[in-house]
Parts: C-alpha cells; sequence; structure tokens
C-alpha cells in the first residue's frame, strides 16, 4: 500500500501575502505538521509516499526539507521513497490533486490523508486494521465530543451500519465528521476520478465519494471517537494546535513522543 497526502491547497484563510506560504509546514514542536503525517504513515510500514503540492520552485530542495524534518522525528529514511508531484492548477480543488496522485500510484490500495489533519493517535495504523477490502473507508469522527471543532466548517457525514450514504458540508441530518483519513481502492478510484476530470473543472474529494456511493462502491467508515484531532484551517486552529501539543502536554501528534526518540542523521559524505 502506497501513501498519498495532498499539500496543494492555496492556504487563503491564513491571509499570507507570500505566495510561497505552506500552511502544512508550520512549526509542531521540532518539526511540521506535514513531517509528522509522513511519519505516522512511515510508522504505519508505508515506504512510498506521494506528496501532491503547488508553487514548488526547487522540488530538489522541497524534498530534501522533508526529509531532514521526519529526521527530527527519529526516521530513517533509507529504505523509504518520497515522490513529489505539482499540481500546477491548484484552483481546480483537491479532487484534482487526488486525481494526478492517483494516476502516479501503482499499488492495490492507496493510504490517502490531507496535509493539514493532524490527530493525536496514529489513525492510520489503526484503519489498517480495520479495513476489510472496502473501495473507500474513510475515518470518522462520531462528535461525542464538539468542542474544539467548527462544525459548519466540517464535512458531515451520515453513516449507518458502518456504511456511509450521505457526505458533504451542508447536509442537514448528520451523525459523524469527516476527519481527512482514508484507504481507497486504487485503480476504482482512480476511474470515478478520470470520469469527474472530463467533466468538471472543480471537484472535490468529497465529489469523489459522492460518486462511489451513486456507484453502489462499498463506502464505508471507522468511527474514532477518542481520537483529538485538527483541520487546521486558519491562524486560530493552528494556536489551538500549538498549545494542544505543547511540549509539556501529554498529548502528542500521532502518538509520538519525540522527546524519547533517537534523531537520524543522515550522514555526510566524506
Amino acid at each position: 500500500m502506497d501513501g498519498l497526502i495532498l499539500a496543494a491547497g492555496c492556504s487563503s484563510r491564513f491571509n499570507s501575502m507570500d505566495n510561497a506560504f505552506k500552511k502544512y509546514l508550520l512549526k509542531v514542536n521540532n518539526s511540521n505538521i506535514l513531517s509528522y503525517i509522513i511519519t505516522g504513515m512511515i510508522k504505519t510500514g508505508i515506504s512510498k509516499i506521494t506528496i501532491i503540492a503547488s508553487k514548488i520552485s526547487n522540488k530538489s530542495k522541497y524534498k530534501q526539507f522533508l526529509l531532514n524534518s521526519i529526521g527530527k522525528l527519529g526516521i530513517d529514511f533509507k529504505n523509504f521513497k518520497l515522490n513529489i508531484i505539482e499540481n500546477k492548477i491548484p484552483k481546480r480543488e483537491n479532487g484534482y490533486s487526488l486525481f494526478l496522485g492517483l494516476n502516479a500510484i501503482s499499488s492495490e490500495y492507496t493510504l490517502l490523508s490531507m496535509a493539514d489533519h493532524i490527530f493525536s493517535e496514529n489513525i492510520f495504523s489503526q484503519l489498517l486494521m480495520n479495513y476489510h477490502k472496502s473501495d473507500i473507508l474513510l475515518a470518522t469522527d462520531p462528535i461525542h465530543l464538539k468542542d474544539p471543532y467548527k462544525l459548519e466548517d466540517a464535512t458531515k457525514i451520515y453513516g449507518l451500519n458502518s456504511f456511509i450514504t450521505k457526505i458533504g458540508k451542508e447536509i442537514p441530518k448528520y451523525n459523524r465528521l469527516d476527519m481527512g483519513a482514508f484507504i481507497l481502492r486504487t485503480k476504482v478510484i482512480r476511474n470515478l476520478c478520470q470520469e469527474i476530470n472530463l467533466n468538471t473543472y472543480k471537484f472535490g474529494v468529497t465529489n469523489v465519494v459522492l460518486l462511489a456511493i451513486e456507484s453502489g462502491l462499498n463506502v464505508s467508515y471507522s468511527d474514532f471517537p477518542n481520537v483529538f484531532w485538527l483541520d487546521v484551517d486558519n491562524s486560530s486552529i493552528y494556536h489551538q494546535l500549538k498549545e494542544f501539543f505543547r511540549e509539556s502536554s501529554n498529548l502528542h501528534p500521532f502518538g509520538l513522543n519525540i522527546k524519547n526518540v533517537p534523531v537520524i542523521r543522515k550522514k555526510e559524505k566524506t
């Protein structure tokens, strides 16, 4: 199973005047949001990850920065492959990024994550344990605890008996929230993306999930009621993230307590 991270958003809610600003590179402890996500996937057993990003002036430098960042989390990236693909039309939204990513993946299944969602436990490994050959398996929050989430900004889901029947930000009846982590049957979902791509300029991952439901595919969910998580949409949520995952906290991104992890440093050439 390959990993795929969608990181081509414009970070417009941060009101940055810098076109190179990428919210997923914001600092968390001594690393950054994206590097924690990559590390969570590696800890799950993923050895190849594709990142879809936008506005990359130097792909080699960008890649080395990320490798150095995950090295700070104690990861030996010697047997790990990181593939960077640039989305040159990010305004086509994250469904198009998903399409680009799946076109580059040959594994039967894909572990998908948004680049700005962070969790207090490694839900990737738990998703794999709960996986039963669905076409789409989505990590969900059964919203037992509503704070500190802003429900109006969240993608809502109505699920019943492990299956998703409705998804969207505006659906009137819902009982779960989309946590931004998925397992996809690569070829099947790639074909759906291709179908939408031929007919629609802008489309999101939610549109792909909706088409999967309408097509009668197996679209299921796995609940994570006790996992703290944040979708880092703006500077206010980023401040919340820093507060909850401060160095003195008992909570750690993806359960990684980096204080107790030896740092792996790449040997310099002599």
